[in-house]
């Protein structure tokens, strides 16, 4: 299903969407023809050394891609109606400013601005999605001037079918990319084919596009930059870019951990405010998610951060609290103890696993209390044996390579954190860009 073209030169937006080794390049092909090739029959007849070239990656990936850059199914539903809305607003200005004018084709315009504004009045994303599935399903097609002719030519399927991107008004084109995922099967697959560039010879076939169209973002809007993640410490980062590389490997590149390996820098809850403060103070334009650990002395720290306005595209975060962690075996005082040690004692090596906590496949491995910190009112706690932990954790992520399937339930729980710390932000930067290009 074609959602959309461009012509004469790359979309960076779109292409954004891929990685370079999503590129597909076919040489002189014989036999059949993959689906979104078939109407180049004829120039392979006329040349047969003509060379294909396309983006190609699974609607399931390229979902999670618009997911993580603030495009989920709801933010792009709402921008969808904000952009109807501003054309809408659009259409009666210009009826406005053509009622005040004489014209002998002002009869037939103002006819045109009537439908046009009651075929928008009447889409909503729901229904553009079932009408794309209408479309999808029923084989309708445009004649070779790109207009529909059919039964539903004066309805909105005919205005979809006659108007690029399916009629959707505006710019941002991951919004109708976005909904479009919803209106076919998670089978699919997204590709961008860049056959006719390469032929007309805008581009060269080894040309990295996907940097091309990175480069043309870069001076845009953070949302598009790598998200930078940082950690209380090396154990921390390293877990979590080890794991999102076999969780998420189509989304390694839109995260960054900071790297304190090669830097030198100094771990601790104390470092990781202050880095905070630092990078408020600095004016980074890429968005940051400080990641504490969900335990007293991060809870302690940030009390200290409350005092200090941070720009909107930073944002602290604490390990999530777990349900494993809300009758845990703890050591003090007064004995063994089975507590809740969310926001007390839980840092990353409690979110490796059961099967990573439970040495002998029985008891977890558990808290010991280590003391008391009167600004955050409440006791630290700190997990036992904490080598082992990590020691058994590197057995399986080396299980997991060789293809065992293991239990990563406790570590996506803080994949779906990171991967929501931005929406409500992204949301609404999305959604505010229809009022402004009508503005």
């Amino acid at each position: 299903m074609l959602v959309g073209s461009s012509r004469n030169d790359i979309d960076p937006e779109i292409l954004s969407l891929f990685r370079p080794k999503e590129k597909i390049i076919i040489a002189s092909p014989t036999g059949s023809l993959p689906a979104h090739l078939t109407h180049y029959r004829e120039a392979i007849e006329e040349d047969p050394e003509l060379k294909f070239i396309y983006y190609e990656a699974p609607l399931v990936v390229v979902k999670d891609r618009l997911n993580v850059l603030g495009y989920d199914i709801a933010t792009a539903k709402e921008a969808f109606r904000s952009w109807i809305s501003e054309a809408k607003k659009h259409i009666l200005e210009n009826a406005e400013e053509l009622a005040n004018k004489d014209s002998e084709s002002r009869d037939h315009m103002e006819g045109h601005f009537r439908k046009e504004f009651g075929i928008l009045s009447s889409l909503s994303p729901e229904s553009w999605i079932e009408n794309l599935k209408l479309i999808h399903a029923s084989g309708l097609e445009t004649n070779e001037f790109g207009r529909y002719e059919g039964p539903h030519e004066d309805t909105a399927i005919g205005y979809m079918l006659s108007n690029d991107w399916y009629g959707y008004p505006g710019y941002d084109l991951f919004v109708p990319l976005r909904l479009a995922i919803e209106a076919v099967e998670n089978s699919q697959r997204l590709i961008y084919d860049l056959t006719d560039l390469a032929w007309a010879g805008y581009f060269d076939y080894d040309e990295d596009f996907v940097e091309y169209g990175l480069d043309s973002l870069a001076d845009e809007y953070s949302s598009k930059s790598k998200t930078i993640v940082l950690t209380e410490g090396k154990t921390d980062a390293w877990v979590l870019s080890e794991t999102l590389g076999l969780l998420y490997p189509h989304l390694q590149d839109y995260f960054s951990f900071l790297d304190f390996e090669n830097t030198g820098f100094g771990g601790g809850v104390g470092n990781l405010a202050n880095v905070v403060k630092a990078f408020a103070g600095a004016g980074i334009v890429n968005n940051v998610i400080a990641l504490f650990d969900n335990d007293t002395a991060a809870a302690s720290a940030c009390k200290a951060l409350e005092k200090i306005v941070l720009p909107s595209n930073i944002a602290i975060r604490h390990l999530p609290e777990l349900e494993l962690l809300k009758k845990y075996p703890t050591i003090g005082p007064s004995g063994s103890v089975d507590l809740d040690v969310n926001g007390m004692a839980a840092s990353i090596e409690l979110y490796f696993g059961e099967d990573v906590l439970r040495v002998d496949g029985i008891n977890l491995i558990p808290i010991q209390w280590t003391g008391y910190d009167k600004l955050a009112k409440q006791y630290q706690g700190e997990v036992l044996d904490k080598s082992l932990i990590q020691g058994r954790f590197k057995e399986k992520i080396a299980r997991a390579h060789n293809g065992e399937e293991v239990d990563w339930k406790d570590l996506d729980a803080v994949f779906q954190l990171l991967f929501s710390s931005f929406l409500d932000k992204n949301r609404k930067i999305i959604c505010k860009r229809a009022s402004e290009y009508y503005s």
